[in-house]
């Protein structure tokens, strides 16, 4: 949905050049009636593109990263030694 709310803008600001509102109705019109199935696909994949490097990060993260971190605390002062006066 992102996606294609940035492609809309980014059409209307491209080719807005009278800058009125009925111009900017009318450019929204036209690219929504442009948004076609093969415009939708290229979206679709596009986004599972991204989200399939969201995931390999996550597993990275989480298979590499998370096993090294060390867990500190029993080393760390609870709250209540923290406020004590």
């Amino acid at each position: 949905m992102e996606l294609a709310w940035a492609s809309l803008k980014d059409y209307v600001r491209k080719n807005n050049t009278n800058f009125r509102l009925t111009d900017v109705h009318n450019l929204a019109a036209e690219f929504i009636a442009g948004f076609d199935e093969k415009a939708a696909e290229k979206a679709i994949l596009h986004v599972r593109k991204v989200e399939n490097t969201f995931k390999k990060s996550d597993c990275f993260v989480e298979e590499t990263v998370e096993p090294t971190l060390i867990n500190d605390d029993s080393d760390c002062e609870t709250d209540d030694e923290l406020y004590e006066d």
